[in-house]
């Protein structure tokens, strides 16, 4: 009996010692990355639009993107609540994003 203790014990520290990071995100942030792009240019877009109809804009330009990327608003979200929950995930997230937004910008300056 100590000894199937002693053996639980330790796979136990073993396991907990075993997960390092949080893990594999519940999506392919590179896959994810060109939609939150969208999404931001988007956003900037509605600031540029006046304040009387901003909002309603702003849910125009997400359902498009969003239809652009079969998903709905819910389906969304729900992601986005799982990729929130890691701190690592949504920084990776962002920043490929961002990277996504540079690339835009600096190639529209070219042309």
């Amino acid at each position: 009996m100590k000894q199937l203790m002693w053996s639980v014990l330790l796979a136990t520290a073993f396991w907990s010692c075993a997960q390092n990071g949080p893990g594999l995100p519940p999506v392919d942030l590179d896959e994810m990355a060109p939609l939150i792009a969208d999404l931001q240019l988007a956003e900037a877009l509605t600031g540029e639009v006046p304040v009387m109809v901003r909002d309603s804009m702003r849910d125009v330009y997400m359902l498009s993107i969003l239809a652009e990327y079969d998903l709905t608003q819910e389906e969304f979200d729900s992601v986005m609540w799982l990729v929130r929950q890691e701190p690592v995930w949504i920084d990776s997230l962002y920043s490929k994003a961002g990277e996504i937004v540079s690339r835009r910008q600096v190639k529209r300056s070219e042309n």
